[in-house]
């Protein structure tokens, strides 16, 4: 019989990165994004494990979040797609069993997982009937190089990343202290855009502080004005991109498209089999740009368990709106400042 506890971050961080590694989990599951988020944000890590023999053969990756008049919340996972259960689904039911009393002694008031389903497919004909609006992950298999991934590619798809090559733009692809500074600039700017409270950069610091070589900044640039840039997250054979973010001004350069296509060339050439696009709504922009690349849906599954039933997954109604537009019309400056103090609270 396992013994189900939290897991002392500090011994064992090694042996559950070597688990969910071996388990091909998402990049999140790892333990640096829990310490990413505690040295940024302060939000306690609460990593759950079922321990047989002395070995981890499960894992539920906790982080508790106390926000002002509201209480304690508990997540797997904040700020990223998809968490839960790791290993063997006869260890999820008492996993969520041992999340449960740890909801109860935390007084926490929700216990969110966010999880996914199996693949939709590819008749997006049909699941545009069926999934309109729904909320998905976009995943691709990668091919083993990138001569092979670019060769897979329909001639459209191949003409639009010639076209980003030949308009003057380069990228640059790794992890240092100035590509973060860069990919801020872009992105800080669009989620403003967005009406989008802005991550804390020291968030995105301590992300490649803690992932290391598990983590790279993509920078693409037209002369010295940065254009696009996103971060990409590593673990073993699987790859995602929570953020990317490109200067519309520059849309005509199709810095995206080079900004993507030699992020997905490095991970094919490092023998990294899949590549997670993040999230999208179903029939959408961002669903359409990541679907020409070949990515499949999967749908998103995001309930808190203490209240059984609820779907978290979709997008707030009018008040997300009217709160949007005004973020819209705040100064540049005035929201990279106030924005981490509120976006460390809100763990979409």
């Amino acid at each position: 019989m396992a013994d189900i506890r939290l897991v002392n971050i500090e011994s064992e961080r090694e042996a559950w990165n070597r688990f969910v590694e071996h388990e091909s989990a998402a990049p999140y599951l790892r333990m640096d994004w829990l310490l990413a988020i505690e040295q940024a944000y302060g939000h306690a890590p609460r990593p759950l494990a079922a321990i047989e023999q002395g070995e981890l053969v499960a894992v539920l990756p906790l982080v508790q979040i106390d926000t002002p008049f509201k209480g304690a919340s508990l997540v797997s996972l904040p700020f990223c797609d998809v968490g839960g259960c790791v290993g063997p689904e006869r260890w999820h039911k008492p996993l969520l069993e041992c999340a449960r009393e740890l909801a109860r002694e935390t007084g926490a008031r929700s216990l969110t997982i966010r999880d996914r389903s199996d693949p939709l497919g590819f008749d997006f004909k049909v699941l545009e009937q069926t999934h309109r609006g729904r909320k998905v992950s976009m995943i691709m298999p990668l091919e083993p190089g990138s001569d092979e991934m670019l060769a897979r590619f329909k001639p459209k798809l191949r003409s639009q990343i010639k076209k980003a090559m030949k308009n003057g733009l380069r990228v640059e692809i790794g992890q240092e202290t100035g590509l973060i500074d860069d990919f801020y600039s872009v992105f800080s700017r669009n989620m403003r855009l967005l009406g989008s409270p802005v991550h804390s950069k020291s968030l995105f610091e301590q992300i490649m502080a803690h992932y290391g070589t598990s983590a790279m900044v993509a920078v693409v640039y037209m002369e010295q004005e940065v254009t696009a840039a996103g971060i990409v997250l590593v673990n073993g054979a699987t790859a995602a991109i929570p953020w990317a973010s490109s200067l519309v001004e520059y849309n005509r350069l199709a810095p995206n498209m080079l900004l993507y296509w030699s992020l997905l060339a490095q991970c094919a050439d490092q023998g990294i089999e899949t590549f997670d696009f993040g999230r999208s709504t179903f029939s959408e922009g961002t669903f359409q740009f990541k679907k020409q690349w070949g990515a499949e849906p999967w749908l998103l599954d995001w309930q808190d368990i203490l209240k059984p039933g609820t779907d978290l997954s979709s997008e707030a109604g009018w008040a997300r709106s009217l709160a949007e537009n005004a973020w819209r019309r705040l100064p540049l400056g005035v929201t990279n400042r106030l924005g981490p103090r509120i976006r460390k609270f809100i763990s979409l």
